[in-house]
């Protein structure tokens, strides 16, 4: 619930069901909501960089029901110890928006960049 500033004596009220979607920065569909995210390794957010070089900024997410897992698992450069990973792309247009990592609990470390917060 979001509380406005009472234009009077009466305290007004809004439901903001969709106030904590994450959507893909490229189609806006939703993948994710703010109250999935969490911690691996004491943090939120990591910064990587994979074999080729490229850096990446993920955020991590126990769900993301708009991120579909494509490949086959690998454990080959890892960034989570114990964890296979897969490609995650968006389920609407097919951008990759990170990464799905498996194990006994798998999450999701998505791209910063490749998200957008607004309505779902």
């Amino acid at each position: 619930m979001l509380k406005l500033a009472p234009e009077s004596d009466l305290e007004t009220t809004v439901e903001t069901e969709n106030d904590d979607a994450i959507n893909c920065a490229t189609c806006g569909h939703l993948v994710t909501r703010l109250r999935w995210a969490i911690t691996k390794n004491g943090h939120h957010a990591h910064e990587f960089m994979n074999p080729a070089g490229f850096a990446f900024l993920i955020q991590c997410y126990s769900e993301a029901p708009g991120a579909g897992a494509h490949g086959f698992p690998s454990d080959e450069f890892t960034w989570f110890k114990g964890y296979d990973w897969q490609v995650a792309q968006c389920q609407h247009c097919g951008v990759q928006l990170g990464w799905v990592f498996v194990a006994e609990n798998a999450f999701y470390g998505l791209i910063r960049k490749r998200l957008s917060a607004g309505e779902g």
